[in-house]
């Protein structure tokens, strides 16, 4: 089994800043907002050891480039493997456009 370690782009920091904001002042809930990043980077966290069983994203030229995907709740989080780093490029909710969101 391979162990990875785990890795954010300044994108994927600033999408959980954005999450935790919206949550926390949309609905006024600081706790569900707190307990939702909780969750993702706890998803997040198992790419350490299970970073190599997602699947790729199948669009061009994002499978060609080795960015693969799972879902957390309504969240998508993408990531690529750069020499045994799992590194999170960009989480984001499901009813986004995903390929405006990663181009």
């Amino acid at each position: 089994m391979n162990t990875f370690k785990v890795s954010y782009s300044e994108k994927a920091e600033a999408d959980l800043d954005k999450i935790y904001d919206f949550v926390a002042n949309e609905y006024h809930n600081q706790k569900a907002a707190v307990r939702l990043l909780q969750r993702l980077t706890k998803a997040i966290d198992d790419l350490s050891f299970m970073a190599d069983s997602y699947h790729f994203f199948q669009e061009e030229p994002y499978f060609s480039e080795g960015i693969r995907y799972f879902s957390e709740g309504k969240y998508s989080v993408f990531y690529t493997i750069i020499d045994n780093t799992a590194y999170v490029l960009r989480i984001v909710p499901g009813a986004v456009d995903l390929l405006k969101v990663l181009s």
